[in-house]
């Protein structure tokens, strides 16, 4: 939950910056933020509504732009990627001025860019989130950037808490007493950098700590 508030609040910040950075300045000097934020039409696209997770940072996120007066449309990918990028040259067409983008695909940096590049010969800001993309990517344009969290760092988290877990609770959990415990890990989508390394880490850690306590891996 704390991740998932972190990831919000780190969007809506960076959605704040584009906004002051279009702010224009009254005959009397006063900065007008409000007509800023009106001013920005965004085009927030998820990789899939029904994903239960992505519906909640959805129904957060509208909330947040609602309270912020900005313009906004949501966009299904329906975990497609082709669907997802023609939404994106459609919603460019439609006059967005910013885009928000959860992508589908995370296995290869190229939809990532192809958004990236879409954004860029279309002279507007676009800001990928949630399923982090390559460096490269954001480096190719200098009004790109991703808010995310990290995934190492949730692995390593979730490998320490599985193995003091066990250890606290060996016995109990080694239910057919052979002095090894069994498991089956639901690892998450393919070539998700997320899933990948929350998986190599967890596995790694929790191993580390099961062993140096005297257990098997």
């Amino acid at each position: 939950m704390k991740k998932f508030l972190a990831l919000i609040l780190a969007l809506v910040m960076s959605l704040s910056l584009v906004a002051c950075g279009s702010e224009e300045t009254t005959d009397e000097g006063a900065t007008d933020g409000d007509t800023a934020a009106s001013e920005l039409n965004v085009g927030v696209f998820y990789y899939n509504y029904s994903d239960a997770y992505i519906t909640t940072v959805r129904n957060a996120m509208d909330a947040l732009l609602e309270e912020a007066g900005i313009t906004y449309n949501n966009y299904d990918g329906a975990g497609n990627q082709a669907t997802q990028l023609d939404q994106i040259n459609t919603a460019i067409s439609n006059g967005a001025n910013l885009l928000v983008v959860n992508i589908v695909e995370t296995s290869s940096p190229d939809a990532a860019q192809q958004a990236c590049d879409a954004a860029k010969n279309a002279g507007i800001p676009i800001i990928f989130f949630n399923r982090e993309v390559e460096n490269s990517v954001v480096d190719s344009y200098e009004n790109c950037a991703f808010v995310g969290t990290d995934a190492a760092e949730a692995g390593h988290m979730q490998g320490e808490m599985i193995g003091n877990y066990l250890l606290e609770n060996y016995d109990a959990v080694d239910l057919n007493g052979d002095g090894t415990i069994s498991y089956v890990l639901f690892k998450g989508q393919e070539g998700n950098a997320e899933a990948e390394a929350r998986t190599q880490y967890a596995v790694e850690d929790a191993n580390k700590l099961l062993t140096e306590g005297g257990k098997p891996e």
